[in-house]
């Protein structure tokens, strides 16, 4: 399971300039995704070669070009949900679509608001990992009902159970960013939150395989 994880990895980091060794990077990287911090993870190689905090940021975002090979497939189900992050000072939504039977992570959204047409572009982004129409677990959550029933998908009710899978996972994402108080510098773009989130999903989706 490593040698896959490093070798996604390294196939990722290798698209720019190999001005450092493919290895360190992957080091670097998943340091980092273990819960270190940038300068952290530059204090602990440092013995194998110098290297910039900001290097190693710019490594972690190009993880976060896309959320990495998704089959597109047909899926027995999927449960979606959202939650608040900081991101410059001003609350966002994170909505986030999980398979539950591969537990792949599918889709990730970023939304200042929590509307009905936020909603749809969300589920849009997820069905296209989709060759049919799966039965989707939401809450109760006024803005599901509109978009789920404009796009004939089966949904169901759940407030725990099947849902609990996406709930698990947005755990693990804040126990992450815990790290920086569960908010994004104050000089952070949405782009570069966005950019920074599907890296964690990246890396999340090749550990669960």
């Amino acid at each position: 399971m490593l040698e896959h994880v490093v070798e996604c990895i390294a196939n990722r980091l290798s698209f720019r300039r190999r001005r450092k060794d493919i290895q360190l990077k992957v080091l670097a990287v998943l340091l980092y995704h273990l819960g270190l911090s940038y300068r952290q993870v530059k204090l602990a190689i440092s013995g194998l070669e110098s290297v910039s905090h900001e290097a190693i940021r710019k490594w972690n975002h190009m993880l976060g070009l896309d959320i990495g090979n998704i089959e597109r497939r047909e899926r027995c189900s999927i449960a979606i949900d959202e939650t608040k992050i900081k991101i410059s000072g001003r609350w966002h939504y994170l909505w986030a679509a999980i398979d539950l039977d591969t537990k792949e992570i599918l889709a990730i959204h970023l939304s200042r608001g929590r509307a009905c047409i936020d909603a749809m572009i969300f589920l849009r982004k997820a069905l296209r990992y989709c060759s049919n129409k799966p039965i989707v677990y939401v809450d109760g959550g006024p803005w599901y009902r509109w978009p789920l029933k404009r796009l004939g998908i089966p949904f169901k009710h759940k407030t725990f159970g099947e849902r609990a899978t996406i709930e698990q996972w947005f755990s693990q994402l804040k126990h992450r960013t815990k790290r920086f108080w569960n908010r994004f510098p104050h000089n952070c773009s949405l782009q570069t939150a966005l950019t920074w989130l599907t890296a964690f999903v990246f890396i999340y989706n090749l550990w669960r395989c």
